[in-house]
């Protein structure tokens, strides 16, 4: 029987995949055979996920990581080589959220959901692109919102979230147009909502999402597989299915 994994012999690196569309993801790509590294800042949500993903007889690392601390993220590349040689494909995917109008937001709190959506995108880029032999090549998709593109109606108090995803937009435009020597390909999904623990808080506890988690991990899978190459520097805006 042919073998239809996408994603075997790669080597994965997700954020946030303790839960939501991390979670997902993981699961989905376990499922088409590529090892992972899950990372998350709360063990027992990685360890839930880890299970999930072991039917599927690919190797997985673990890692709780705080994506506000270079530190943690240092030490997570450098312990990285003790069970994989490399990155494939990095998933840049947790994200930060406060509510607050933009007259009143705290700036701690708008540094830490610009930190978390766009600094640790790009610091852990920077460590993964460190690492890539051109030959082999590799992928980065980052996961943006629908509500960080431009032309799509805003909220109120949304506004850090919105503008870190704005951000993200140019930095997934500017790794694809810097990493293309290095045959790393660099592309964003921006889901509207998405049935998560995030939408919840951000929306309310009764609001109806239009995408479900693994609505958007087939999208970033489309991305990170073969499917999407040579695509680089888009950005998948998905306002529902």
């Amino acid at each position: 029987m042919a073998d239809n994994r996408k994603l075997n012999n790669k080597i994965a690196l997700i954020t946030g995949a303790g839960r939501g569309i991390g979670r997902a993801t993981s699961v989905l790509f376990a499922r088409h055979g590529a090892d992972l590294a899950l990372v998350s800042r709360t063990e027992s949500e990685l360890e839930e996920t880890a299970r999930m993903c072991a039917e599927f007889d690919v190797e997985i690392m673990i890692r709780p990581t705080d994506l506000l601390s270079f530190e943690d993220m240092d030490s997570l590349f450098f312990d990285l080589p003790g069970q994989f040689p490399c990155v494939d494909i990095l998933v840049n995917n947790a994200g930060a959220f406060h509510r607050e109008y933009m007259e009143d937001i705290d700036i701690e709190n708008f540094c830490e959901v610009m930190r978390v959506n766009v600094e640790a995108p790009l610091y852990l880029s920077q460590k993964m692109l460190k690492t890539i032999d051109p030959r082999r090549g590799g992928c980065i998709v980052n996961v943006s919102s629908y509500s960080g593109c431009f032309g799509v109606e805003k909220f109120p108090g949304f506004g850090a979230y919105n503008i870190s995803k704005y951000a993200l937009w140019g930095l997934t435009e500017i790794l694809a147009l810097e990493c293309k020597s290095k045959n790393v390909l660099v592309n964003q999904v921006s889901p509207a909502g998405v049935d998560t623990d995030m939408f919840r808080k951000a929306v309310g506890p009764d609001a109806v999402a239009p995408l479900k988690t693994e609505d958007v991990a087939e999208k970033i899978l489309y991305y990170a597989s073969d499917d999407s190459a040579p695509a680089t520097g888009e950005n998948m805006m998905i306002p529902s299915l």
